[in-house]
C-alpha cells in the first residue's frame, strides 16, 4: 500500500513538472519570436526575404537540437497528453513550428507574401533573382502546416496552399492577362501562339524547380485558361488564315498549343472539314470540263487535295483520329458529289471515272505512269475507293475494263492486274474481288485448252485457213449481254466447226455460246500497192470481206450478208468510215441517228496511213455510252437482288420485326458495298410479300413476319 502511495505521488510530480517545463517553453519561444519579428517588420522586398530565409534556417536547425533535449518530456508528459485528447499540447518541435507560426510569420506574413510574389514577378520579366529566397520561403510554409497528431512530422499543406498557393494563383492569372492583351495589341495570333507556348513552359519549370509538385497542375491551368481558352475564338480564325496559306508548322503549333484545353478541338475539325471540302469542290470544277473525257484529270485533282491534307492531317495533328476523321468526312463529301457528277446527273459518276482511270493505268499503251510506279498510283486508287459510297458501281466498270484487257490481251503486265485485284481484296473482301478473280482462271485455263486444240489439229493432220485461238469463258464471270444474230465470214467457218467438235468431244454436256461482239483479229488490206494489217472486231471483219468482190454496196446489203442488227451495223460502220477505210454516201452526219439501208458504202481505195499496222477495234463514243448504259442497268439489277437477299436474311434471323428497324439493318448490311435508298427497299419488301416470303403482322401493319 505504501509502494502505490508513493508511485501515485510520483506521478502527480511528474505532471506538474512537465506542465511547468512546457509552459515555460511556450513563454520563452513567444517572447523570443515575436522580439525576433520586431526587427523584420519595417523591411521589405528582398530585404525581408533575406531576413526571413537567415532566421528560418537558424530556427529549424536550433529546433532540432531542442527537440531532441525534450526527448524525455515527449515521451512521457507529452505523450500522455496528446493520448488523453489534449488539442493544445504538441510534441515539442511542432510545438516550435506552431510558434513561429504564430509569433514570428504572423507579423511579417502579408510583407513576405508580397515580396516573394513580386520575386516571381520580375523572373517572369526576365531579371535574375534570388530563387533560394522562393524556395526557402514555399519550404517553410509547407513545413508550417502543422498536424495535432502522435506523429511529430505530421504535415498537411492547408497553411501552404492559402497564404501561398491562393495567392499565387491569382496573381499568376492577373499577371498573364494583362501581358496577352498588351501582346496582341502588337503581334499577330501566330506570333502569340508561340509566345504562349513559351510562358506555358517557363511555368511548368518554374513550378517543379521552385513549388510544392501539388501546385503545377492547378498553375498550369489557370495558365491555359488565361492564355487559351480566352482567345479560343481567335485561334479558330487564324486557324482558317493559316490553312488558306497551307502553312503547316504554325498550323502544328496552333494545335500543339489549343489542344490543352478540354473539348477545344471539334471547332477546328469543323473548320479543316469545310475547308478540304472547298478544296476538293474547287479542284473538281477546275477540271470539269475534261473529266469525263479524260479520266485521269479529274482522279489525279482528287488525288492532290487527297494526298496534300493527309500529309497535313499527320504533320501538323500527329494523325490525331479527329482530323483524320475530318479529311475522311470531307474527301466522302467531295469526291461522291461535285460538279462533275452533277453535270453527268449521276452520283455514280466518280466510281466510272475512277474505274475508266484505272483502265488506262493497266493498259500497255498507257503514258500516265512511268515504268514501275503502277503499284504505287493503284494503292492510291484504292485509296479514293475508301471514299465511294457505292463501291459496287466501281466493280462493275472495273469488271467490264477489265475483261476488255484479258479479252484483247491489252493489260501492261498480269502482275500488275493481279496486284490491283489484290489491293481491293485487301481493302474490300474476297467477295468483292471473286468474279474478277475467276475470270482470270479462265483466261489461264483457255490457254491449255488452245495448246490441247492445236495437238489435236495435228494429231488428225486437219488445217484450218486462217491462225486461230479461241477464249471459253464461263458465262457468269463476264458482264456481258448474250450476242444476237451473225453471219460468220466463211472463213471462218471450218475454224468454228472444228473447235465445236474438239470441244463437244472434251467436255460432254456443256454449250458453246460464241461471242463474236467480243472477237476479234488481224485482216490485211491491199491500197495503193501498200499492205496494211488491220485489228479490227469480227463485226468488223465481217463488213470488210463483203468488199473484196464488189466496192460498194448498200447498208441493206450489209446487212442481209452478215446478219448484224441495224444499230451495231451502223456502229461497225461508222468506226470503219472514220478511219477513213470505207466511204458512205446518205449516212447522217449525227452518229445517235440510224444509217437508212438505202446508205451506200464504198471502199475506199486512196486509203493511206502513216502506220502499216492500225488498230480499228476503237469504240466509238456512242458505243461507249450504251456500255454504259448496260452496266449501270446491270447494277440496278443486281443490287435489287442483294437486297433481296438481305432483306430475307435479316427476317429469317429475326422471324418479326419492325419496319423502320428492317431498313436500318438491311442498309447496315449492304452500305460497304452501296448505300441502299429506302424506296428501292421498300418496292423488294413488297415484292417479297407478294411472292410469300414474308407477311404483314394482321395487328400492327408495320410490323412484318418471316414466312417459313
Amino acid at each position: 500500500m505504501a509502494s502505490e502511495n508513493y508511485r501515485q505521488r510520483e506521478l502527480r510530480s511528474t505532471e506538474f513538472l512537465g506542465q511547468q517545463l512546457y509552459d515555460m517553453l511556450t513563454g520563452f519561444l513567444e517572447k523570443h519570436l515575436s522580439d525576433r519579428s520586431k526587427e523584420g517588420s519595417d523591411k521589405s522586398g528582398d530585404d525581408v526575404l533575406e531576413f526571413y530565409s537567415h532566421n528560418w534556417k537558424f530556427y529549424t536547425f536550433s529546433s532540432q537540437v531542442i527537440h531532441n533535449i525534450f526527448l524525455y518530456l515527449n515521451r512521457h508528459w507529452v505523450r500522455r497528453e496528446m493520448e488523453d485528447g489534449n488539442k493544445k499540447v504538441y510534441e515539442i518541435y511542432s510545438l516550435l513550428l506552431v510558434s513561429w507560426r504564430q509569433h514570428f510569420l504572423g507579423r511579417l506574413l502579408l510583407s513576405v507574401r508580397k515580396a516573394v510574389l513580386k520575386l516571381i514577378e520580375k523572373e517572369r520579366n526576365g531579371k535574375s533573382v534570388e530563387s533560394k529566397y522562393i524556395q526557402c520561403i514555399v519550404q517553410s510554409y509547407v513545413e508550417l502546416g502543422i498536424e495535432n497528431s502522435m506523429s511529430s512530422r505530421g504535415r498537411i499543406l492547408a497553411f501552404y496552399k492559402n497564404e501561398f498557393e491562393k495567392h499565387f494563383l491569382e496573381e499568376t492569372k492577373n499577371f498573364y492577362q494583362m501581358e496577352s492583351s498588351k501582346f496582341l495589341a502588337g503581334h499577330t495570333i501566330t506570333d502569340y501562339v508561340t509566345r504562349a507556348d513559351s510562358r506555358l513552359a517557363e511555368e511548368k519549370s518554374r513550378s517543379e524547380r521552385l513549388f510544392h509538385e501539388s501546385t503545377l497542375v492547378p498553375l498550369i491551368a489557370g495558365c491555359e485558361e488565361v492564355l487559351i481558352s480566352a482567345y479560343l475564338q481567335r485561334f479558330y480564325e487564324e486557324f482558317q488564315v493559316l490553312l488558306n496559306g497551307e502553312r503547316t508548322d504554325d498550323i502544328r503549333k496552333m494545335y500543339q498549343l489549343v489542344k490543352r484545353v478540354k473539348n477545344s478541338l471539334p471547332p477546328m475539325k469543323e473548320i479543316l472539314q469545310r475547308h478540304i471540302t472547298r478544296q476538293g469542290l474547287h479542284a473538281v470544277s477546275a477540271v470539269k470540263d475534261t473529266a469525263l473525257t479524260e479520266p485521269h484529270t479529274y482522279a489525279r485533282a482528287i488525288l492532290k487535295v487527297n494526298h496534300t491534307f493527309k500529309n497535313m492531317v499527320l504533320r501538323a495533328f500527329n494523325n490525331e483520329s479527329l482530323f483524320v476523321q475530318a479529311l475522311d468526312e470531307a474527301c466522302e463529301t467531295f469526291i461522291n458529289k461535285n460538279s462533275v457528277t452533277e453535270e453527268a446527273k449521276n452520283k455514280n459518276k466518280t466510281s466510272e471515272l475512277l474505274a475508266r482511270y484505272s483502265d488506262l493505268l493497266l493498259k500497255k499503251s498507257s503514258k500516265l505512269v512511268e515504268e514501275g510506279e503502277h503499284d504505287d498510283v493503284l494503292q492510291h486508287v484504292v485509296l479514293l475507293l475508301q471514299y465511294i459510297q457505292d463501291k459496287d458501281v466501281f466493280s462493275k466498270f472495273y469488271t467490264f475494263k477489265l475483261a476488255k484487257r484479258l479479252i484483247n490481251n491489252l493489260s501492261v503486265s498480269e502482275d500488275a492486274e493481279r496486284s490491283m485485284i489484290l489491293k481491293l481484296k485487301e481493302a474490300f473482301g474476297n467477295t468483292y474481288t471473286a468474279k474478277m478473280e475467276k475470270m482470270f482462271n479462265d483466261i489461264e485455263l483457255s490457254k491449255g485448252l488452245n495448246d490441247q486444240f492445236r495437238a489435236h489439229l495435228e494429231k488428225i493432220n486437219a488445217k484450218v485457213p486462217v491462225e486461230f485461238s479461241i477464249q471459253v469463258l464461263t458465262l457468269g464471270h463476264w458482264l456481258w449481254s448474250q450476242c444476237g444474230n451473225f453471219a460468220t465470214p466463211t472463213e471462218l467457218d471450218l475454224c468454228i466447226q472444228r473447235f465445236n467438235a474438239f470441244y463437244a468431244a472434251q467436255h460432254s454436256g456443256r454449250r458453246l455460246i460464241w461471242d463474236y461482239a467480243q472477237s476479234s483479229g488481224d485482216i490485211v488490206g491491199h491500197f495503193q500497192k501498200r499492205i496494211y494489217t488491220f485489228t479490227v472486231s469480227t463485226y468488223q471483219m465481217a463488213v470488210l470481206l463483203q468488199f473484196n468482190n464488189l466496192a460498194t454496196r448498200t447498208f441493206e446489203q450489209l446487212q442481209d450478208n452478215t446478219q448484224i442488227d441495224q444499230g451495231s451495223l451502223g456502229l461497225v460502220v461508222r468506226s470503219l468510215m472514220k478511219l477513213k477505210v470505207l466511204l458512205g454516201e446518205g449516212v447522217p452526219p449525227d452518229e445517235s441517228e440510224d444509217i437508212p439501208s438505202s446508205a451506200t458504202i464504198s471502199l475506199y481505195k486512196g486509203f493511206n496511213h502513216k502506220k502499216v499496222r492500225i488498230n480499228a477495234n476503237v469504240p466509238l463514243r456512242i458505243e461507249s455510252k450504251k456500255e454504259e448504259e448496260r452496266i449501270n442497268l446491270a447494277i440496278d439489277n443486281e443490287r435489287g437482288y442483294e437486297i433481296q437477299a438481305a432483306v430475307v436474311r435479316v427476317m429469317k434471323t429475326r422471324k418479326t420485326l419492325q419496319h423502320n428497324q428492317l431498313l436500318s439493318e438491311v442498309v447496315g448490311m449492304l452500305q460497304r458495298r452501296f448505300k441502299p435508298q429506302f424506296p428501292h427497299i421498300k418496292k423488294i419488301i413488297e415484292f417479297l410479300i407478294d411472292k410469300e416470303y414474308l407477311e404483314r403482322s394482321k395487328e400492327k401493319k408495320d410490323v412484318y413476319l418471316y414466312v417459313a
